[in-house]
Formats: C-alpha cells, sequence, structure tokens
C-alpha cells in the first residue's frame, strides 16, 4: 500500500491535518487504534487561550486557533457535517478577593457560583470534540483520503507497519497522542475525567476554582481531574470530586442528574511540531489544549511538507 503521506493518529490534530492535506489534493492514509483514553473522546474542546494562561507563541498559536474555528465549521457544515460549537465567549469566576484583583473581575457572572466576587470575560468558546473528529474524518474520506483502523507498531524513513501489513509513503506524521512514548516522543499521559448532566448550562466555558463548566449536548460538560499514569476508566475517587464540585459550587446543578462519566489521556510533555528524522514528523505535547492548538498545528504541518 502507498501513499504521499501517512497520518498516524486520528484524533483532532491528526484528522485536520490529513483533511488539510487532502483538500490540496495530496495523497493521505489516516491510521487510527481507535484506543480507549484517546483524549479528543473526552475533551472539553474549550476555545479559551487567555483563562488557560497562554503567552507568547503559545497565546498566538491559541488565537490564531480562535480565529480559524468559525469559518473551519461553517466550511464543514456546508459539506454536510453540522458541529456543535459557540463563540460566546469564555469567563473566569474570582473566588478571592486576590483573584478579583489579579483577573481585574468587574464583569458580572453569566451564571450563578457560590463564592464568586465577579467575573472575567474573554474572547472564546467551545467546538465539541467528539463531533469534529467526526465531522472532519466525513469530510476526510469525501475527498477520497483513506481511513484505516490499524495500531501502528513502527515507523521509520517512508514506511509505517503493523500486524496486518505496512504503508509506504514520502512523508509520516505522528499524531499519536499521550501514546508517543512509543515512538521515542517527549510524552507522558495524564488523566483526565469529566462529567456530563442535565441542567442548565452557562453560555460558554466557565473556570471557577479548580474545575470548569461548558454546554455539551443541551446538558453540562463539569471538569475535570487530572492523575498521572495509564490507570483506565472512572474511579469512585474522580467521581466524588466532580460531583461534589459540580453540587457545591454551582446552586442550578445542585441535586443535577447524572447523565455520563468521561475519561482520556491529556499528552502532556513538551509541545514539539517538527521534524523527528528525515521524512518522520511529530506534532505532540499538546496537554490540555490540543483542540485549540490544533488549526495552528495543521498550517505548521503543511508549510514543514511545502504543501
Amino acid at each position: 500500500m502507498k501513499a504521499e503521506v501517512a497520518v498516524v493518529g486520528a484524533g483532532v490534530i491528526g484528522a485536520l491535518a490529513a483533511y488539510e492535506l487532502a483538500k490540496r489534493g495530496v495523497e493521505v492514509v489516516l491510521l487510527d487504534a481507535e484506543k480507549p483514553g484517546a483524549a479528543t473522546l473526552a475533551s472539553a474542546g474549550m476555545l479559551a487561550p487567555y483563562p488557560e494562561g497562554l503567552s507568547g507563541e503559545l497565546l498566538e498559536a491559541g488565537l490564531f486557533g480562535l480565529k480559524t474555528y468559525p469559518g473551519l465549521l461553517a466550511e464543514l457544515k456546508e459539506k454536510g457535517h453540522p458541529v456543535e460549537a459557540s463563540f460566546a465567549g469564555t469567563w473566569v469566576a474570582a473566588l478571592s478577593l486576590r483573584e478579583k484583583e489579579a483577573w481585574e473581575a468587574q464583569d458580572p457572572l453569566p451564571y450563578p457560583v457560590r463564592g464568586a466576587l465577579g467575573a472575567k470575560r474573554f474572547p472564546g468558546g467551545f467546538v465539541h470534540p467528539k463531533r469534529l473528529r467526526e465531522a472532519l474524518l466525513g469530510a476526510f474520506q469525501a475527498l477520497g483520503g483513506v481511513y484505516l483502523r490499524a495500531e501502528v507498531e513502527g515507523v521509520e524513513r517512508g514506511r509505517v507497519y503493523w500486524g496486518e501489513g505496512d504503508l509506504r509513503a514520502r512523508a509520516v506524521l505522528l499524531c499519536v497522542g499521550a501514546w508517543g512514548g512509543r515512538f521515542g516522543l517527549k510524552v507522558r499521559p495524564l488523566k483526565g475525567e469529566a462529567l456530563l448532566l442535565e441542567g442548565k448550562a452557562p453560555p460558554g466555558p466557565l473556570f471557577a476554582g479548580e474545575g470548569y463548566l461548558l454546554p455539551r449536548e443541551g446538558g453540562v460538560y463539569v471538569g475535570a481531574t487530572q492523575r498521572e499514569g495509564w490507570a483506565q476508566g472512572v474511579d469512585l475517587f474522580g467521581l466524588r470530586w466532580l460531583s461534589d464540585y459540580a453540587h457545591e459550587r454551582f446552586p442550578l446543578l445542585a441535586g443535577a442528574r447524572f447523565r455520563e462519566a468521561l475519561w482520556g489521556y491529556r499528552p502532556v510533555g513538551e509541545l514539539f511540531v517538527g521534524e523527528v528524522e528525515r521524512g518522520v514528523l511529530a506534532a505532540v505535547g499538546h496537554g490540555r489544549n490540543g483542540i485549540l492548538l490544533a488549526p495552528w498545528t495543521a498550517k505548521r504541518i503543511l508549510e514543514l511538507l511545502g504543501v
């Protein structure tokens, strides 16, 4: 099997890179192991460069993503792939006088928060990561791109191989998230857990203390825990923290009905988008900002490939 570019990993970053390459006439094969714990499927999808504390080049990359998403989502919708999203803003609720001063929190609260002394509104919003991935895969395949379910075991210049076969390609792109260590990349997993609840949501991402809320599928996404290692699933510690946080901090969620628990591995490490060796590129280490930074990452990959 042959292709111009093999993309390993079909989270939002890999799927967006594959889609943008296919749009430009590049023959792409996209491979994904579909392993449990993929970050995209559990991600909040926040587009919040300022509340996330980004600065310098990372802030510029985040603002590029925020600017790019409306056009990208309109393009996908036109192709028959609508994605839940909003660009109404992001908020930080100040829970102490120190936070109020640091954030200059003079704006009204968009949503009731116990103990809040005010809020600060920033440009931003959110996009539904799972739906975005599905839309990108659909649009990619409609352009003639090939998607394979395969757990890649090794990569070398011009070749990707797995148990059932191999693929020859001019270039290989690794977008393997928390599994980057398998390929010698400096990435480790940081598991995050979240809840989906029935109830009224804020108009956009709302940070308050150690957690946050945002709208999701007519309900509320509540996040998130973070713990090192490869432990799978949502455990009682995570469930207790999330439920206590939602119940105690947000009056409108007191006694809210449970819908679903989510979990995934954030790929933590040094952000790297570049060439690992001749003919092999990688895009890893995006941490909790993978959705926000995906458009900038795809743009950088196109530049590196000369497309």
